[in-house]
């Protein structure tokens, strides 16, 4: 925080001695290596949940799991494998061995499984969706890493399933869909039997979206990537799709959380609940939803598992949502989590896909480990390029949407794409999104991988070649690059070597993080807060537009301390918002905080 004049100014900066160093060569640039950017840059299998649908890279409802060391990640629709890593950063694809009779598989790609581990094993439980079979299997592996596995007990089926260990304990969550609650039973860790008596309700169904207490429940299939429209009201008619039962366990008190209102859309998030047992009763909490991502480049942080890493440091691991070439199209995000001295659950995701610093040891400060304070320097930028598809302008790649692309005509090599950043700024870092434009989803495995070449100048006339990735045989959908040492450029052009599955060379965006070293813009003053008198799961918020801002981050929740909601508003014009997502008879205090390219002013704060 830093005291300028009379106003005060948040700088979101990186705590260094946190993080441990880690640089390689790139055409003599020195890469780093101590922060990453959602959504993560993983290769996302081909997939589709039905005949119905189309083919498209996806995953989602991750479960992450530390055992012996190494973190595994397993996640619906995907590669029909899991991933494993040392680090959260770096991940290596393993694949369950097939001498598994019945296999783990569903179709060759599972869906939202249970996955737990104790001392010994890591354990899988399927979303089974053979309606007429009645149980499903559990598996264990004692090496995870090795793709080894062992049937070692059956329970009922069900969707959506959650396995906690508690101090020796076996505890079973469940529920998917409009009409079913969160269920419970608890089972005999030597045999997988369900104790008796132990099945339980946790949550009840929502029968009527109407009826719903709280408005984050609105939007499932309705709200696509707006953040506001005059039509919200009474307009909702799908009934929310409660999903994703996860529970974790912090200073006695068990935190059980669901998401709503359904995958596809922005306002995806996650519920907590609260309980002195793991087995109930849960309450909900005033400060819902505890975990949302809407605005920027890309939202959604709904269907998510919350673990602790080998420091001890809090994450979730959740679905963020694309939905371009089919409505399940899905990304998968990373976040910090923190509890205060309240026993309050706090999602990190404010500019939550801005670079995020990887600690290397326990963080003691709630906010320390949130972003690294550089900010966006490509938005709404000017563009260039060799070729542009009808339809796919090259405004779309500086556009700050993961919903809108540019595409070349062709996956030619030498196809470029340039952007002009106006003036010389400072370059801390570059994430390269790519687009799966007419690719072929059947094109042989060996055509599966990105190559390309990345250039900075001044002038746009002498270029220096900064990341060559011309020899690259991987899936970099989201390539995050990390600059040890900043670069000052105005210019940057990316050169096609090689696309994907035989398609066009195309850009979801080209994002530039850094310092444009501009002046902060002005703090924000809040105009008025209206609260619908009929129903108070609206509230008009509006404020006075301020100068140097590029957008702003409104901010709000249910006590002045702990305003953990925020939805980010790119249009530096925009003056209003509708909040949709509040909770009858709670009043919340809100604050709107203006960015630019340097940097964040926080507002002040307003109370209902």
């Amino acid at each position: 925080m830093v005291i300028k004049g009379m106003r005060k100014f948040i700088l979101i900066v990186l705590s260094i001695p946190f993080i441990i160093s880690c640089k390689t060569k790139n055409n003599g640039v020195e890469l780093g290596h101590t922060t990453y950017c959602n959504p993560l840059n993983l290769d996302y299998g081909w997939g589709k949940f039905s005949e119905k649908r189309k083919e498209s890279r996806t995953s989602a409802d991750p479960v992450v799991v530390l055992f012996k060391d190494k973190y595994y990640l397993f996640t619906t629709q995907d590669i029909g494998g899991y991933r494993v890593s040392d680090d959260l950063m770096i991940w290596k694809n393993v694949y369950f061995d097939q001498s598994i009779e019945p296999s783990p598989l569903d179709v060759d790609h599972y869906v939202a499984p249970a996955v737990a581990a104790d001392e010994k094993y890591v354990y899988f439980i399927n979303f089974n969706r053979k309606r007429e079979q009645k149980t499903t299997n559990v598996f264990r592996s004692s090496d995870p890493e090795s793709g080894v596995w062992e049937k070692c007990g059956e329970v009922r089926r069900m969707a959506d399933p959650t396995l906690f260990i508690d101090n020796g304990s076996y505890h079973v969550y469940y529920g998917l869909g409009a009409d079913q609650p969160t269920k419970y039973f608890e089972v005999d860790p030597a045999t997988f039997e369900e104790k008796p008596n132990s099945f339980k309700l946790l949550r009840d169904y929502i029968t009527d979206v109407n009826d719903c207490k709280s408005g984050y429940h609105f939007g499932r299939r309705e709200i696509y990537d707006e953040i506001e429209s005059p039509e919200w009201k009474d307009k909702y008619k799908y009934l929310p799709c409660p999903e994703g039962a996860w529970i974790v366990k912090n200073n006695n008190k068990y935190y059980l959380q669901y998401a709503t209102p359904g995958t596809i859309c922005n306002w995806y998030c996650d519920v907590i609940m609260e309980s002195d047992n793991a087995d109930g009763p849960f309450i909900e909490m005033p400060y819902n939803p505890v975990s949302m991502k809407v605005g920027g480049f890309i939202g959604g942080a709904g269907h998510s598992s919350v673990f602790q890493d080998k420091y001890n440091n809090w994450w979730q691991a959740t679905t963020m949502w694309v939905g371009n070439h089919d409505e399940f199209e899905r990304r998968i995000a990373l976040f910090p989590v923190s509890f205060d001295e309240q026993g309050r659950m706090k999602v990190h995701t404010v500019l939550g896909d801005y670079p995020i610093p990887m600690p290397q040891k326990k963080i003691t400060s709630s906010d320390s480990n949130s972003t690294v304070g550089w900010m966006v320097q490509s938005y709404n930028k000017e563009c260039s390029a060799s070729s542009t598809l009808e339809n796919f302008d090259v405004r779309n790649a500086s556009d700050e949407n993961v919903r809108t692309w540019w595409s070349a005509t062709s996956g030619n090599e030498g196809e470029w794409f340039m952007m002009n950043l106006n003036k010389k700024v400072k370059i801390n870092a570059i994430q390269v999104n790519f687009a799966d434009q007419d690719a072929d989803p059947e094109a042989p495995e060996d055509t599966e991988y990105h190559a390309y070449k990345l250039y900075a100048s001044e002038d746009a006339k002498d270029w220096m070649l900064i990341i060559d990735k011309s020899e690259n045989k991987t899936i970099v959908l989201h390539d995050y690059i990390e600059l040890a040492k900043p670069i000052e450029t105005r210019y940057i052009k990316v050169e096609n070597i090689h696309t994907p599955r035989n398609g066009k060379f195309a850009l979801l965006d080209l994002r530039v993080f850094g310092s444009g070293n501009s002046s902060l813009p002005d703090a924000v003053k809040i105009n008025g807060i209206e609260r619908d008198k009929e129903d108070e799961r609206y509230a008009l918020l509006s404020w006075e537009p301020v100068k140097n801002a590029d957008g702003y981050l409104i901010r709000f929740g249910y006590h002045p301390d702990f305003l953990n909601l925020s939805i980010q508003v790119k249009d530096k014009e925009k003056s209003s918002l509708l909040i949709h997502i509040l909770t009858k008879g709670i009043k919340y205090s809100y604050r709107v905080d203006s960015y630019n390219d340097s940097g964040i002013t926080e507002g002040i704060l307003v109370n209902e």
